[in-house]
């Protein structure tokens, strides 16, 4: 059993051999909408008990796989979102329109973000040190000349 989707459709192809044209064909047995979740009732009678699981693993693993990709298309905005976030809080009428609730929840979840990337080996970055400011009268005259 095949699977193609085209336009709006999912189509459920079976490969039938032709022995008067010795080759295989493709037939189209069944279709559904493409962003059903599960195998409609109209396509269980259509198929066989085998194509009917092959449609459900196709159908799960085509989800599991979108989810992945809008986990990783999450994680990949989540520093600017942060950082748009940070902004927020210096608006003051955005700030003052916070309630505890909010900030508790917003606290919890970056408890967990911390503890996430802990977990999974991603250290905190140590604060670059601060660059010592000299002034002019610790810092003894060098002569600019030999003479």
């Amino acid at each position: 059993m095949q699977f193609r989707e085209k336009g709006r459709k999912l189509q459920c192809i079976r490969s039938e051999y032709l022995p008067e044209r010795k080759r295989t064909v493709g037939r189209i047995v069944a279709s559904q909408d493409k962003y059903l979740k599960t195998v409609s009732e109209e396509v269980c009678r259509q198929l066989k008990k085998e194509e009917v699981d092959s449609l459900k693993k196709y159908l799960s693993s085509r989800e599991e796989k979108r989810t992945v990709d809008k986990l990783e298309f999450r994680l990949s905005y989540l520093d600017s979102m942060i950082n748009e976030a940070v902004e927020a809080l210096e608006v003051d009428s955005l700030r003052d329109g916070l309630s505890n609730e909010q900030a508790e929840r917003i606290w919890a979840a970056h408890e967990r973000l911390s503890k996430a990337l802990r977990r999974h080996g991603f250290k905190k970055p140590k604060a670059a040190p601060k660059a010592k400011v000299v002034r002019d009268e610790e810092q003894p005259g060098l002569p600019l000349s030999d003479d």
